[in-house]
């Protein structure tokens, strides 16, 4: 049987370091329990879901979440993304599935996200 993979950020709150990094720590070793591979998004963003919903838009939002998702499919392709954190989690799946049944938004979000600064 294969082993199943995920493609993998931990999100700002439970990255090494971070607040809540021993939730890391605690499913990385369920992982090598269960035999699941994660597979680290290189370059991953937070995914604004604090401060998109306090008051920084949703487009913002939706934008740093599709970061993820596209640095994911480039180096993870084919894998579902699982983040620690269940926000990012959250915000990330709400992305995706928006961007999949608007094709409006999601132009209007690559559009945003190549804006130069």
């Amino acid at each position: 049987m294969a082993k199943l993979q995920y493609s993998f950020y931990p999100g700002c709150s439970s990255q090494k370091g971070a607040s809540s990094s021993n939730y890391l720590v605690s499913v990385q070793t369920m992982c090598e329990e269960l035999d699941i591979q994660l597979n680290d998004i290189p370059d991953w963003n937070c995914c604004s879901a604090s401060v998109g919903y306090a008051g920084g838009g949703e487009l913002p939002r939706l934008v740093l979440s599709g970061r993820n998702i596209a640095l994911s499919e480039q180096h993870n392709p084919g894998q579902e993304i699982v983040a620690t954190c269940a926000a990012c989690w959250l915000s990330t799946r709400e992305a995706k599935e928006r961007f999949e049944h608007d094709q409006g938004l999601l132009a209007e979000a690559n559009r945003r996200s190549l804006r130069p600064a």
